[in-house]
């Protein structure tokens, strides 16, 4: 869920923000004279957002995604368990 504060709210509790974004994963969005202006949320998410945006701008990523799906529903996949006993795994 994402929290909406105003940026004077922002700016006098910046450190307990940046705090629970870190700990807790929350988001915020700051206005600014009621307009949305900013979104706060922690590093791990903004890096996994931009490797999901990296991948959906790649037709190469795209097409994989689009080629496993198909086997999935084709049941052409190898199991974990084959795969640990293929290349002698525990």
């Amino acid at each position: 869920m994402i929290k909406t504060i105003p940026l004077a709210e922002a700016k006098k509790n910046l450190s307990s923000l940046i705090r629970d974004i870190d700990e807790k994963y929350d988001r915020y969005t700051i206005t600014k004279n009621g307009v949305s202006k900013a979104v706060m949320l922690s590093r791990d998410e903004f890096d996994g957002l931009m490797e999901t945006l990296d991948i959906l701008t790649s037709k190469e990523e795209r097409d994989a995604i689009a080629r496993a799906k198909a086997q999935v529903k084709k049941r052409q996949t190898v199991s974990f368990k084959n795969i640990k006993n293929r290349y002698g795994l525990k």
